[in-house]
């Protein structure tokens, strides 16, 4: 199959698991405010920014997947060595992922667009990761 269709369906995998939290979240608990005591767009942007780490998720299990595969094909320590960074980078960004932190009680915090911009990077470095270690 083609690397970038892979890519691509590694996207849609995790849009479709994001999208579903999305639809089963149940967002912040208690009365909700008006909109004009509402931060601007913020529920909003936490939700996307949801969405995109599940994206993040889905592109490092198959990274894992990718390196496990060379592992056991080669048995190279560097690809163990990548499997690990990419277990500890996964469950560094299971525990940052907006659904996780409400689904804990806590608020989305101030950071909204900024930590937005900062998964939209990250998303796109590990497409490019994972293009390139289909080769």
């Amino acid at each position: 199959m083609n690397r970038a269709v892979l890519v691509l369906c590694v996207v849609a995998c995790g849009l479709a698991v994001g999208s579903a939290l999305w639809a089963l979240h149940p967002g912040t608990s208690g009365p909700v405010p008006p909109p004009e005591e509402r931060p601007e767009s913020s529920q909003d942007l936490g939700r996307v920014a949801g969405i995109l780490s599940v994206v993040v998720l889905a592109f490092l299990v198959a990274l894992i997947v990718v390196y496990l595969r060379t592992y056991r094909d080669t048995r190279s320590t560097f690809a163990l060595g990548l499997v690990v960074f990419l277990v500890a980078l996964s469950a560094q960004a299971s525990a940052s992922s907006p659904f996780i932190i409400e689904a804990f009680g806590e608020g989305w915090s101030g950071l909204g667009a900024f930590y937005l911009v900062a998964t939209v990077f990250e998303a796109v470095a590990l497409a490019v990761f994972l293009y390139l270690s289909l080769e």
